[in-house]
């Protein structure tokens, strides 16, 4: 978590939550009785959403122009944060992840290792003189 980023309707920056030492063994608790109980309280979910100009040239009469960000409380960043590395951790030691997934992956490049892969490919046929044929699919970003 940074330090300064936004925080939720909260108002609690990630500096607090890092140095105040002192509540990190309650925080610890109620973490883990959300967990234990299924029950999260419902300020942690709760965000505040600004609506973000992603073209100015295009002008803010279309709302396909914009995109919207919701800043979440940085306790509920800290508690999805924890059960994604458990959650993470389970997939790796148990090899539950495709070879072909490289996105999620930690000490990944994803796409560039990808990218890599289709250039040497290239070269290769190129240098061999073969046939080769690919198809690419554009998926169109979710903003």
């Amino acid at each position: 978590m940074t330090n300064w980023s936004s925080p939720g309707i909260d108002g609690l920056h990630a500096f607090w939550i890092k140095h105040t030492t002192c509540l990190h063994g309650r925080i610890a608790e109620l973490l883990n009785e959300s967990l234990t109980t299924g029950q999260v309280p419902g300020w942690m979910t709760e965000g505040r959403t600004y609506l973000l100009l992603k073209d100015p040239k295009k002008g803010m009469s279309d709302p396909e122009n914009f995109r919207p960000i919701t800043c979440l409380p940085n306790l509920w960043k800290l508690y999805t944060g924890m059960l994604s590395e458990e959650i993470y951790l389970h997939l790796d030691v148990n090899r539950l992840f495709p070879e072909e997934q490289k996105g999620c992956r930690k000490k990944s490049r994803g796409c560039k290792e990808q990218l890599a892969i289709d250039k040497l490919i290239l070269r290769h046929c190129k240098r061999t003189k073969s046939s080769l044929y690919m198809s690419y699919i554009d998926y169109q970003k979710a903003y």
